[in-house]
């Protein structure tokens, strides 16, 4: 990502981050406000006590990675499952783009078939056979070169959101689809339909045996201590998690359920997992520390995080509304984005079509927020964690409204 943000001109040289504390990031010169905690993989804040104590708790107890099964893995799978319940079997991976990649292996192991069902607008991370985006007539647009031509061939690419779409297209193809694979809720766009639009697509999937995946990769843990498919009531067949529950340290995650889990016993050859760091005890020792602690304080630390996601939201809306600048902030937990039109945007295609003629104003603006010491991510997509503290949220507040008034209105005057 360091390289990708080099050659795209974002920073420079003097504004390489060298270290963190809390809700800060650092340059050689600048402090800011972090929006962005790792991607999302950072909950309590960047060196959080509890992290930095499991760290040397871990060299105290001489424990090593030895590329072999471990305690701490076993320990850290028990309590994983206790907020994933669906989960009847923990695979660890060493990222989020390999438990895709390991998800789809075994789907394709489970029922013998080779089409991919992709639900449009989401991202999982750097796999082949999912790099790509649509336009409107859902057609596959690579998102990088040197993909295989024949990658696509086996795609479905299903609308988000859309009920008669998909179901036109699930059904042309069911007989076809190993898989099903979508990120339940994707980069905080709106949420209206949603739950709704998954549990048709969970039914659609068990009529059909067709593997229903969830990437909450993102959600995972962020949400409220669980995950969306607990907060939906909604049983996906294989899902994948990391980022939080890795507290800042890479991590892949495969959640089975206790079907899949009885068909994969059956296999032969048995599918292939290993990888030398895959469940490695640095990671699943730290892990663990970090989740109990969240787990144990779990009701303070969401109602923080979601009060001043609220807070944040519904203060640049009601401004936004105020000054009729085309801005809207969506929300979902403690994820937020800025949307650049107050059009309705129904998935990432109509949100990329209403930004598309903004997008030297948008550039403007986010070298603002920067230049007053907040750090958005280049995805757009905004993070809060427990270190965030209400001065920073105000102040936050403060800049996007000068921000958001200077370059999207003539009109000086903040209500």
């Amino acid at each position: 990502m360091s390289n990708l943000l080099l050659n795209e001109g974002y920073l420079d040289n003097t504004d390489l981050f060298y270290g963190a504390q809390d809700e800060k990031i650092f340059t050689k010169n600048k402090r800011y406000i972090d929006l962005s905690m790792c991607a999302g993989s950072i909950l309590l804040g960047h060196n959080h006590k509890v992290f930095k104590k499991s760290i040397a708790k871990f060299i105290s107890k001489k424990i090593s990675n030895i590329a072999a099964p471990n305690i701490n893995a076993k320990i850290f799978a028990k309590n994983i499952k206790k907020v994933v319940t669906n989960s009847e079997k923990i695979i660890f991976c060493n990222s989020g783009t390999e438990a895709v990649i390991k998800s789809l292996r075994l789907a394709r192991a489970v029922n013998n078939k080779k089409k991919i069902a992709l639900v449009t607008g989401g991202w999982h991370g750097s796999v082949d056979q999912l790099l790509y985006k649509t336009n409107k007539n859902l057609k596959p647009i690579n998102l990088s070169s040197g993909l295989p031509k024949e990658t696509y061939k086996n795609l479905i690419l299903i609308p988000y959101n859309d009920f008669k779409k998909s179901e036109a297209l699930l059904k042309k193809n069911k007989n076809k689809i190993s898989c099903l694979i979508i990120e339940p809720i994707q980069a905080c766009l709106p949420y209206e339909n949603v739950a709704k639009y998954l549990k048709f697509l969970e039914i659609f999937c068990k009529k059909n045996n067709i593997i229903l995946i969830f990437d909450e990769m993102i959600t995972g843990l962020r949400t409220n201590c669980s995950s969306v498919q607990n907060y939906l009531k909604i049983k996906p067949d294989i899902s994948t998690f990391g980022k939080c529950f890795g507290a800042g340290l890479p991590i892949g995650i495969i959640s089975i359920s206790k079907s899949i889990s009885t068909k994969l016993q059956k296999i032969n050859p048995k599918v292939f997992f290993g990888g030398t760091f895959s469940g490695n005890s640095i990671i699943t020792f730290v892990g663990n520390e970090v989740l109990n602690y969240i787990i144990k304080n779990k009701k303070k630390i969401f109602k923080k995080l979601n009060t001043n996601s609220k807070y944040l939201q519904t203060e640049l809306n009601k401004f936004f509304i105020s000054n009729n600048l085309d801005l809207k902030i969506y929300r979902f937990q403690s994820i937020l984005r800025l949307v650049y039109t107050k059009d309705l945007v129904k998935d990432r295609v109509s949100r990329d079509f209403l930004e598309q003629k903004k997008n030297k104003l948008i550039s403007k603006f986010k070298d603002y927020i920067k230049n007053k010491n907040i750090y958005i991510p280049s995805s757009g997509i905004m993070f809060q964690s427990y270190s965030h503290e209400k001065k920073d949220i105000d102040y936050i507040i403060k800049e996007f409204k000068k921000g958001s008034l200077k370059i999207f209105t003539k009109n000086k005057k903040i209500n």
